[in-house]
């Protein structure tokens, strides 16, 4: 910047929050301005259209927009359920398409749901984990505009492939776990990892979507602490056992234990012919595998019962990739050495700690998600 160049004092100054509500002028299918609350009114400003463009997508993370039908136009319903629906539809502006999830806030408690959803997605921004453009709230109606992701979930991938190789699936979770081990480095719990919540682009490209019932690390026990899908969940989830120890990231670990077993068995780990006896099986960790092989292997160590001898997300990453490098290394001799090296790291942290009570953040690098 040259000595001669001069700073403009602010005329408005707006105070962006994750509150902020700012409505776009829109003429011709081009942006030519946005109004917004300035002093108990609504404030005028207009302006070069690729210029609005470029700064409404700055916005979309941050801020609240106004008036979707205004935007997008709908193209056709995509999905539906209890949370509400997610449809098709196409930016009036650059003709892109993108997924609409429509929520309606009928309490408080729903309220406070769909903004933890919200920030959570505004937090990530991984290739492995759907991402999120804008929102708006008419009414009651929050509207979050993601990406649209051409391909089927996981759960339609099985029904249509009968049968995957070994290579195909370790490449499959390898990506899984990236983003998992991404989430949870953010501090993230996803609390609903199944086959439907998992996306393949037809370029092979895996996404992690519906955060809707994930939470914050530290808000497990307050936010929906039972939650989930019967079948995938872990059973410390089930058991609500009160200790945030017990109830952690390695929920998800368990969950993607469970997928892979459908995976390779198409059955479920817990299937029983009523609903009652699998949550039954599931809250009590009740199983049997009889069948063998590195994949069932990596299975057995997913699912651990006690989270505390489960791998972490970043764990079971590293032990993929090394699956992937070498089609013969021991995955259970590779988890062994890991508990050890583990129990290793556990001592140095508690002699840290004696020696260094205030040193948090030299025991965090000790440790990994």
């Amino acid at each position: 910047m040259s000595q001669e160049c001069q700073f403009i004092k602010s005329k408005y100054i707006l105070d962006l929050n994750t509150e902020t509500q700012l409505e776009w002028i829109v003429k011709n299918q081009k942006l030519i301005g946005f109004l917004f609350p300035y002093q108990n009114k609504m404030k005028d400003f207009y302006g070069n259209s690729q210029d609005l463009l470029d700064l409404k997508q700055r916005l979309g993370k941050q801020i609240i927009f106004k008036s979707l039908r205004v935007h997008y136009k709908f193209i056709r319903y995509l999905d539906s359920g209890s949370f509400g629906q997610v449809s098709l539809q196409q930016n009036n502006i650059t003709g892109n398409m993108v997924a609409v999830k429509t929520l309606i806030n009928t309490s408080k408690s729903i309220q406070n749901q769909i903004e933890n959803e919200i920030k959570i997605l505004r937090t990530l921004d991984h290739p492995n984990i759907l991402s999120i453009q804008e929102v708006f709230l008419n009414s009651v109606t929050y509207s979050i505009i993601t990406e649209f992701i051409e391909g089927k979930n996981l759960k339609k991938q099985m029904i249509e492939i009968s049968e995957f190789s070994e290579l195909s699936i370790l490449k499959l979770f390898c990506q899984l776990f990236e983003g998992l081990s991404y989430i949870h480095s953010m501090g993230i719990i996803h609390r609903d990892i199944k086959p439907s919540n998992i996306m393949l682009t037809k370029s092979g490209k895996l996404k992690i979507v519906d955060f809707g019932l994930s939470c914050f690390i530290g808000n497990q026990l307050q936010e929906t602490p039972k939650c989930g899908t019967l079948g995938f969940c872990a059973p410390e989830i089930l058991q609500n056992i009160n200790i945030k120890a017990m109830y952690d990231y390695k929920v998800d670990v368990f969950s993607a234990g469970c997928v892979l077993y459908n995976i390779l068995t198409s059955k479920g780990l817990f299937d029983a012919d009523t609903s009652v006896e699998v949550l039954k099986k599931n809250k009590n960790c009740i199983f049997i595998i009889k069948e063998q092989g590195r994949l069932f292997d990596l299975v057995r160590i997913l699912l651990k019962q006690n989270p505390l001898e489960r791998l972490s997300s970043y764990q079971t990453l590293q032990l993929i990739k090394s699956m992937i490098e070498d089609d013969t290394l021991d995955v259970n001799t590779w988890q062994r050495q890991k508990c050890n090296s583990n129990q290793s790291t556990l001592s140095n942290i508690i002699l840290t700690a004696k020696q260094n009570p205030n040193s948090k953040s030299l025991i965090k690098n000790q440790l990994n998600y």
